[in-house]
């Protein structure tokens, strides 16, 4: 029988979003993350240009930066100069398609997305009934992205369910 791999843990996800400096502002002042590496533009030269080309492809310039949650799960934004737009996450295609961040207070992040230039993309519904405790919301930042407010770690919500 062949061993079990033991749970790895997630580093980062990635966005490219059309404006990293408004994009990592925005992502302080909603949600608090900290700033790990402010935006820093990498031309299509030396390693870290010969990295990224073998990584993504060709460029010609990149903004990256890079944020941390308050469970050190990284953020990596991305702005390349032909990036433009918004994301449009299909949930049926294959892919990831939303971003979920941990509050107690869900419908309470919600209002703080939406005035903040984000837009609540659904109604609060409990997460397994509808009188659950436990309920959730997603929304939309100003990039596109899907956001689902979520009230607890997955662990906490779906680990007593019978």
């Amino acid at each position: 029988m062949a061993e079990k791999p033991y749970p790895r843990g997630l580093a980062h996800v990635g966005f490219t979003v059309s404006d990293i400096d408004a994009a990592t502002q925005w992502y302080q002042d909603v949600f608090g993350f900290n700033v790990v590496m402010e935006p820093t533009t990498i031309e299509n030269e030396g390693y870290f240009g010969r990295q990224v080309t073998d990584l993504l492809g060709d460029f010609g310039t990149m903004t990256i930066a890079h944020l941390s949650t308050g469970n050190q799960i990284g953020i990596e934004l991305f702005e390349f100069d032909e990036t433009d737009g918004e994301s449009d996450p299909d949930p049926r295609a294959p892919g990831l398609f939303h971003l979920s961040i941990i509050d107690p207070d869900v419908s309470g992040l919600a209002e703080r997305i939406e005035e903040h230039g984000g837009e609540a993309y659904s109604e609060e519904w409990g997460v397994n009934h509808e009188d659950d405790d436990f309920t959730l919301i997603y929304c939309r930042d100003p990039w596109g992205n899907l956001v689902e407010v979520f009230p607890q770690s997955d662990e906490r919500v779906y680990s007593n369910l019978g």
